[in-house]
């Protein structure tokens, strides 16, 4: 049955002021049409009316950067990736449930073991678990010797071959590399490169190859430089990115995902990591570099989208950071909206509302166009047109 929407506003993402007294019309879970409410005036008789006239609508956000299996305060990020499918899956469920609550309708995530990814995004699509939309990576493709080595690790161009196709097979619709060093990780440094360009430039080509594109772990030095040369599509984290980088990833296209609330909040890597000596400091440092950097990345006009890296429940804080640094409310709603979608690839359906996409979106009573940390008070949640209810 169709489906008529009354709103006080739209927020559709594409404009920078509201859409007062618009309306739109939904059908098996798409919109259908979307205008003035004097557009509905006549016809509708037949139509469920969803009367949602005291709120600001607006598309549901798109958390580009987690991990299912993670919750960082407990530190040891790699050792929780690690455990058993039967340990993980009601873990991941938690999460994900935190992060839909907090507004957000599609996660990106971006390497797990055991595939726990798709395994969790299969039970969402079943209706076997409520959720987000997930976009899965599989297995994160890293060196023995780097950030992220889990239980499975790819040495050379013909393993890093190898575990990218065995993505793909298993259902990624996108490759995650782990390149530099790591925060939360003791024998990394943020700087180096743990894969060669050949390397880096074999994952590019398999993703290119097969339909799909590639992200990345680096947070700066000569292994962000390989990123933007060899074609990686999203550069996660980049908190020590240069002026000459973003220059470079500006003509090259590439797309920044900023992760700072795991860096700044208690609940971060700010967690049990800080009884470890080494890791303490790198976070020091990465808090400090951040801070410097965070303003001219967003002057830069780089393509920008926000993740949470597994800060479940936490993207509006992503967004507050970047409002601090000097984004207007508008590009700090898009970086988890039209932007992420678009950094994602999945802009045909998600990201704002518009005739032709997915129906997820949110009710807020007030604008965060006016004030961003009005996305802390999501007061009703729609997915495929359809109102999530906050009983899992």
């Amino acid at each position: 049955m169709k489906k008529l929407i009354k709103t006080k506003a739209i927020i559709d993402g594409n404009n920078e002021k509201p859409l007062y007294e618009h309306y739109f019309l939904l059908e098996n879970g798409l919109i259908k049409a979307i205008g003035n409410k004097d557009d509905f005036a006549t016809g509708y008789d037949d139509v469920e009316i969803v009367d949602l006239s005291d709120y600001f609508i607006m598309p549901g956000l798109i958390d580009c950067h987690t991990h299912l299996s993670i919750k960082p305060e407990l530190g040891d990020q790699i050792s929780q990736l690690k455990r058993d499918l039967e340990i993980n899956i009601p873990v991941a469920i938690e999460n994900i449930q935190k992060d839909l609550l907090s507004g957000v309708t599609t996660l990106r995530v971006m390497g797990e073991e055991h595939y726990l990814d798709i395994n969790i995004k299969n039970k969402v699509i079943s209706g076997e678990v409520i959720g987000p939309d997930i976009l899965p990576s599989g297995i994160g493709i890293a060196s023995s010797s780097g950030h992220g080595a889990g239980l499975t690790t790819a040495d050379g161009i013909e393993e890093i071959k190898k575990l990218a196709l065995k993505n793909i097979q298993q259902g990624a619709d996108h490759l995650k590399l782990f390149v530099t060093g790591g925060v939360s990780s003791t024998n990394t440094s943020l700087d180096m490169s743990a894969y060669s360009k050949e390397e880096v430039s074999a994952a590019v080509d398999v993703a290119d190859d097969n339909g799909i594109y590639t992200s990345a772990h680096a947070h700066g030095g000569e292994g962000l430089n390989l990123c933007i040369e060899c074609g990686v599509r999203t550069i996660e984290h980049g908190t020590f990115v240069s002026d000459n980088q973003l220059e470079r990833m500006i003509k090259k296209g590439n797309w920044l995902i900023s992760t700072l609330t795991i860096l700044f909040d208690d609940k971060g890597v700010g967690g049990k990591d800080l009884n470890v000596p080494s890791i303490y400091e790198k976070l020091l440092k990465a808090r400090e570099k951040a801070k410097e950097n965070l303003e001219n990345i967003i002057k830069s006009g780089v393509n920008l989208a926000v993740g949470t890296d597994s800060m479940h429940g936490m993207i509006v804080k992503e967004l507050e950071y970047l409002t601090e640094f000097g984004a207007t409310n508008f590009r700090a709603l898009q970086s988890a909206t039209k932007s992420a979608a678009e950094a994602c690839k999945v802009e045909d359906k998600f990201g704002t509302l518009e005739e032709g996409k997915i129906a997820n979106f949110i009710c807020l009573k007030e604008n965060p166009l006016n004030n961003i940390s009005a996305l802390n008070r999501v007061e009703k949640i729609f997915k495929d047109g359809r109102e999530i209810k906050y009983k899992f």
